[in-house]
């Protein structure tokens, strides 16, 4: 990534939009756990509680298109940001803000917010793109997307707890 691109990424973390949907999240996943989806285990961060999530999302929506219209935008929200935030609560990680296009105006996700929430793990190069998890979860219909995705981070967090937590 280029020196211009690195200092931009940086810069976004403090977009006031972003900053605050991040502001939001405790009141968004108790709605969440109250409306969307009830029912959860006793700890919901784990991988029995994104398997019961998903069929939740399975139930709710027929296929991936519903979750791309407005009236669908904050439910949607909500299932991204409990996807993410069990990410961040089991593996040491953290929300950044990724810009989608540097033309916010082509920005189709969720209401047009202008910033894309993904989860950086410690452990890994890659990120988690929690709208991309969302929305296969809702094309592919196994119900078993995020608890496969969580199983693989389970033992590449292990793994590199191991190693002693290098850095990348």
């Amino acid at each position: 990534m280029s020196k211009a691109r690195l200092r931009q990424r940086e810069q976004d973390q403090q977009d006031p939009a972003w900053l605050a949907w991040l502001a939001e999240m405790d009141g968004a996943l108790e709605t969440f756990f109250a409306v969307d989806v009830p029912g959860m285990p006793t700890d919901p961060f784990t991988a029995a509680g994104l398997a019961h999530a998903e069929q939740a999302l399975m139930a709710m929506f027929e296929s991936a298109d519903p979750l791309l219209e407005p009236e669908n935008a904050a439910v949607a929200d909500r299932f991204q940001r409990y996807v993410g935030e069990t990410f961040v609560r089991s593996f040491e990680s953290r929300w950044m803000n990724v810009r989608i296009s540097e033309n916010r105006d082509t920005d189709v996700f969720f209401g047009r917010r202008g910033f894309e929430p993904v989860v950086i793990r410690p452990f890994q190069d890659s990120f988690v793109d929690v709208v991309s998890m969302v929305l296969t979860a809702a094309h592919i219909r196994t119900g078993e997307e995020w608890t496969w995705i969580y199983g693989n981070s389970v033992e590449d967090h292990a793994e590199w707890l191991s190693r002693g937590r290098p850095p990348l």
